[in-house]
């Protein structure tokens, strides 16, 4: 704390905290008598997370330290030399695999041991070479730390030198797999196991996805358990899908329920990234820079599988960028769409010589702007820089919009994705502002016609009594249980009495519309709204508890059950 500047009051009052430190017991809910401690610095205590950084700051010292007096190298990325990550007490440390940096590495870590108390446990760590390595089982005798051939976890996601395979995103599957066959969640119901996927398990999924590239045979073994759960609880077992599982994920106004797709997650982060890329000024970022120029250029060789991909996106998503020009961007002259969405590769003459470009396919903006002007060099054709004179340059920050707004969002990044579905003009009647997931989603069910009625599992070759167990007079199917029936529309006629005035039995478009002529305000139409959901889910209810349950219940019972809502 000396060498890092802190006030020497400072210091004695942290080596009060920790050097006279006392416990006391709980015994039946009072304290009892207390001892001394012998360290004082322990898990759970509000300073040890601060004074823990600092100490890893040192190690950090120690590293930088090394790197300076060339004793250790650790891995180059253009301009970028790494020689250790650190997250809490997670270490990953780069070498070359010889020894001498392997003997400097084990003083590092002997110098950090005797300074702060804080040994490496041999026995959770672990050495990953490169291939065709002769000295690996030396170093690793040296370091007393053993090799291993499989890939290691950092932060819970793995790393490897190679392209990692669906067998090292088994750790996901199966912590998927184990959330989705608890005992607890096969309790829940319909609404609940959508809210249980949403908050949850795609959660679980989202952070994979953020730190690694999932191989799609992984993506469709994920997309089955997920299917299977939300249909019906057991994900051992294949169940009837009435609905497309594509349209599941779509968002609740294009017709969906709202789920994240792992297709859409994959291209919201990529989005993201892209976006810290355009606006970065950190060395990871400067370092991509140097090495893959841009987004937008041809893409190396040497280049990893995750650059490819957000390359790819990255085209998909040019037209939604609007790059502007300022003294301070760095974009790429040649290849970043910084001339109203075009690049300087787009606008030269394909037919011309253009070696006046060579020198200028690594450069930024930079170099052709002094003093907030354009500075053009001589060579370039006159074509080239009368429209480049034409681009001004801003003051204002920032260089980068998405559509010409400087704010972005998963819910951005999203509407981009799905912005090729039409949206359904029913979705405000079941997702408003007041909806409840339990029975908006039987709403939305009955909308998308999901909902196992005789006359969908007869069309799917499932022989069942075609006939409605109310009524008995006509088909079962969603059109005549939503409002055609006599016994659903007496539910419908007791608890909203203006629905008596219609000629003729509506349907589910129909009803929802006559709610929006009746209601005399917003909060009236959620209201109604919320109330024909509620209506939808226990005739449903009451349609399965006569089939299933041998228990029949008047249209007057049901509707007096809901009235007690």
């Amino acid at each position: 704390m000396l060498a890092k500047g802190f006030p020497p009051i400072f210091i004695s009052w942290i080596k009060s905290c920790i050097s006279d430190v006392h416990f006391s017991v709980a015994i039946n809910g009072s304290l009892e008598g207390f001892f001394s401690s012998t360290s004082g610095l322990r898990q759970g205590c509000p300073l040890s997370s601060y004074l823990f950084t600092i100490v890893m700051d040192g190690l950090s010292e120690c590293f930088e330290e090394a790197k300076r007096f060339n004793h250790f190298s650790g891995i180059s990325l253009g301009n970028l030399a790494i020689t250790h990550l650190l997250y809490a007490d997670d270490l990953l440390v780069f070498s070359k695999a010889n020894l001498e940096e392997a003997d400097h590495l084990k003083s590092i870590l002997q110098r950090f041991a005797d300074s702060a108390g804080l040994n490496i446990n041999p026995a959770k760590s672990s050495i990953l070479f490169s291939k065709n390595c002769q000295l690996s089982q030396a170093i690793s005798d040296l370091l007393n730390i053993p090799l291993t051939d499989s890939p290691l976890k950092y932060l819970g996601l793995p790393i490897f030198y190679k392209r990692i395979s669906q067998i090292d995103f088994q750790p996901l599957i199966m912590k998927v797999t184990k959330a989705l066959e608890g005992w607890k969640v096969k309790m829940l119901s319909f609404g609940g196991r959508v809210q249980y996927m949403r908050y949850f398990i795609f959660n679980t999924i989202a952070y994979w996805i953020r730190g690694s590239i999932l191989p799609k045979s992984c993506l469709k073994i994920l997309n089955k358990l997920c299917s299977r759960f939300l249909y019906g609880r057991d994900i051992m077992s294949r169940k009837l899908h009435l609905i497309a599982w594509k349209d599941i994920f779509l968002p609740k106004a294009n017709g969906g329920l709202g789920l994240p797709s792992l297709d859409s997650l994959i291209f919201n982060f990529s989005c993201s990234m892209i976006w810290r890329f355009l606006h970065g000024k950190g060395l990871l970022f400067s370092s991509w820079k140097n090495i893959c120029i841009s987004l937008w250029s041809p893409i190396p060789k040497f280049c990893s599988s995750y650059w490819k991909h957000i390359s790819k996106v990255a085209l998909l998503i040019k037209h939604c960028l609007n790059l502007r020009i300022n003294p301070n961007c760095n974009f790429s002259i040649c290849w970043d769409p910084w001339f109203f969405g075009k690049s300087l590769m787009e606008l030269r003459n394909m037919d011309a010589d253009c070696i006046w470009m060579e020198d200028f396919k690594k450069a930024g903006t930079t170099e052709i702007i002094r003093n907030g002007q354009w500075v053009l060099p001589f060579t370039w054709p006159v074509y080239i820089k009368n429209q480049i004179l034409s681009v001004p340059i801003s003051d204002t920050n920032p260089s980068c919009l998405w559509l010409n707004s400087g704010i972005v969002s998963n819910k951005i990044f999203s509407k981009e994705f799905f912005k090729h579905y039409p949206v359904m003009n029913w979705h405000h009647f079941i997702w408003n502002k007041h909806y409840s997931i339990r029975f908006s989603s039987f709403g939305w069910l009955a909308f998308k016609n999901g909902l196992k009625t005789a006359d969908n599992l007869i069309q799917r070759g499932i022989q069942v009594n075609p006939g409605c167990c109310f009524c008995h007079d006509c088909r079962d199917s969603t059109s005549h249980l939503f409002f055609e029936c006599d016994f659903s529309f007496k539910i419908l006629n007791r608890l909203i009495p203006q629905t008596q005035t219609l000629l003729m039995r509506p349907n589910l478009n129909q009803i929802f519309d006559f709610m929006e002529d009746i209601a005399d305000s917003q909060i009236m139409l959620h209201f109604y709204c919320l109330l024909v959901n509620t209506i939808i889910y226990y005739i449903w209810r009451a349609r399965n508890d006569r089939i299933f349950g041998n228990l029949v219940e008047c249209f007057t019972i049901v509707s007096i059950r809901l009235k007690k809502l």
